[in-house]
């Protein structure tokens, strides 16, 4: 059975700049997996149709069974849309090892909640059917996606500060 995870970030931007700076800047996703301590790689953005893929190799030990089964090198594929209407980024990842095992997929909205704050609120669906260990591999991703949403959240406002 998935485990679901709903996260909410107050950061110290409007909306509009949220979009514009963060959902629509290939400069901040470099920013962001570099201060994450990740290997990220575009594969294919397109900004009219908001479509973005691309390779990340986290930079984290993942616990020894799950490396024995995922393997040392773990790196997923992130691909998603950003539907500039809605104002709203729907994503899927695709694991290297299982993808066929492994399912994992979320969205991403920003509310205004001042002039110069917004709330970022993410969902997201973890679902892991390997015998044996499934259980195990949607817990320790939910709990690395939960730590590293909270650093994301500090790297955010630590880009936008930048701008001002």
């Amino acid at each position: 059975m998935a485990k679901s995870l709903a996260l909410r970030q107050l950061l110290d931007c409007s909306e509009s700049e949220f979009c514009e700076r963060i959902f629509r800047s290939e400069d901040f996703n470099h920013y962001l997996y570099e201060g994450l301590g990740f290997e990220y790689e575009l594969q294919e953005w397109n900004p009219e149709t908001g479509y973005r893929r691309a390779r990340v190799s986290p930079g984290q030990q993942m616990p020894r069974p799950l490396a024995r089964v995922l393997g040392e090198r773990f790196s997923y594929v992130e691909e998603g849309t950003f539907y500039s209407q809605a104002e709203r980024y729907e994503f899927r990842v695709i694991p290297s090892t299982l993808h066929d095992r492994i399912r994992a997929s979320g969205s991403v909205v920003v509310e205004p909640v001042s002039e110069w704050q917004c709330e970022r609120r993410v969902t997201i669906e973890i679902g892991a059917d390997v015998r044996g260990i499934g259980r195990l591999i949607e817990a320790y991703l939910l709990a690395s996606t939960r730590e590293q949403y909270a650093k994301n959240a500090a790297l955010v406002n630590e880009y936008l500060a930048g701008f001002r």
